[in-house]
């Protein structure tokens, strides 16, 4: 199982603090900031688990998971 987790948001903040716990937890992180960007990404790559938010510029959360 893959160790890699991508986290979605396009508040900084709230990418930042989700990084700095979760590799304490030794998982590998990735980022994006929006809608399409995150597409993107999990499309390219096997995650264990992406955070969404839903409210997103380009493409909102609901948009990505279907």
């Amino acid at each position: 199982m893959s160790n890699e987790i991508l986290i979605v948001d396009d508040e900084d903040r709230i990418r930042r603090l989700l990084k700095l716990y979760l590799e304490r937890e030794s998982f590998e992180i990735h980022e994006a900031s929006d809608g399409k960007e995150a597409l993107e990404l999990a499309m390219e790559n096997n995650y264990a688990c992406i955070l969404l938010d839903l409210m997103l510029p380009e493409m909102d959360g609901i948009e990505v998971a279907t």
